[in-house]
């Protein structure tokens, strides 16, 4: 620091002093954010994060002269990066400023990160040059009532396709902002652990949907395993109940439940010797065991949709 001006050694003193206050330190992407759409993102931030814009160099001098082992965040250096320090652990963290994320215009050169649809109704603009621009550009756009409007849902952009100026300004024209802008984490040290922007990501819904299966599988395992817990015991009485019934019928064990199904079995057979008698040709009949099986199973996956009916409740 012999050589460093004095602006700068107070400039790495307040970094070096944001990063020793905080346990969680990483470096977010700047570059291309508007000072309006920054000001928003520290507003909605104000509070759990401090965000600190410098030099680089500075940023790195301050990270290898920090009491915390964060030096290994100088690996993420770029751009426009700036200091972020917090007590939010880096997925939380990650997550906050997805959330925080806004919609923003697109610039000339910039990738559709989904396709850009220019929807059909009023444009809200009077008729003039615009209706011309949008026609030579593919969008079916004509003037009625007074006004420019567009015929039918038109796909503008692909997903993936690169915005060209011309592109670009009618999307601004027309009020569309498809991009978004936002805080990129470019990595995050906790406890001298560096975490890469790459692993940050949490995907909440595709992790409740696994947790989700997984439940939905274990209950499955303990009701055919006949382990007791107490999201499988109401299953496993029914279980049992439906077997009593499907054993005391076939060996025709008399009880006011089975006396019914005991009838209807004797009654059906009956009908089948009297169509041999006759001579008529008959039908395999489904017999009464065979349909209450039948109707034993629909009442099992009833009882199991809804034992599992809560699960949308324990996962959101």
């Amino acid at each position: 620091m012999a050589h460093v001006a004095a602006g700068k050694k107070q400039e790495v003193q307040v970094l070096k002093k944001a990063i020793d206050s905080h346990p969680i330190v990483g470096l977010v992407d700047l570059q291309g954010i508007k000072a309006r759409q920054l000001q928003r993102i520290r507003e909605d931030l104000r509070g759990r994060v401090v965000i600190r814009g410098s030099k680089n160099t500075l940023i790195a001098i301050a990270l290898k002269k920090s009491k915390q082992e964060v030096e290994a965040l100088t690996s993420c250096l770029k751009g426009g990066a700036s200091l972020i320090c917090t007590d939010i652990d880096p997925f939380k963290l990650n997550m906050l400023l997805e959330k925080s994320r806004t919609p923003a215009p697109a610039r000339p050169g910039d990738i559709a990160p989904e396709e850009i649809v220019i929807s059909a109704g009023d444009t809200g603009f009077p008729p003039g040059p615009l209706v011309g621009e949008l026609q030579r550009a593919g969008i079916p756009a004509r003037i009625e009532k007074g006004s420019i409007i567009v015929q039918n849902d038109h796909v503008f952009v692909k997903a993936g396709e690169e915005i060209d100026e011309k592109k670009a300004e009618i999307l601004k024209k027309l009020g569309i902002e498809p991009m978004s802008a936002g805080l990129n984490l470019l990595g995050v040290c906790e406890e001298g652990r560096l975490f890469e922007s790459s692993v940050l990501h949490v995907d909440i819904e595709g992790i409740t949907a696994q947790l989700g299966l997984a439940y939905q599988q274990a209950v499955s395992l303990g009701v055919e395993a006949c382990i007791v817990t107490g999201q499988t015991v109401s299953l496993l009485v029914q279980k049992a109940v439906r077997q009593s019934r499907s054993l005391a019928l076939n060996a025709c064990i008399m009880s006011p439940e089975i006396v019914p199904q005991l009838l209807a079995k004797g009654y059906a057979h009956a009908r089948v010797l009297d169509s041999l008698a006759r001579g008529e040709p008959i039908e395999a009949p489904i017999s009464p065991g065979e349909e209450a099986e039948s109707k034993n199973e629909e009442e099992k996956e009833k009882a199991e949709e809804d034992a599992l009916g809560g699960l949308g409740a324990l996962f959101g």
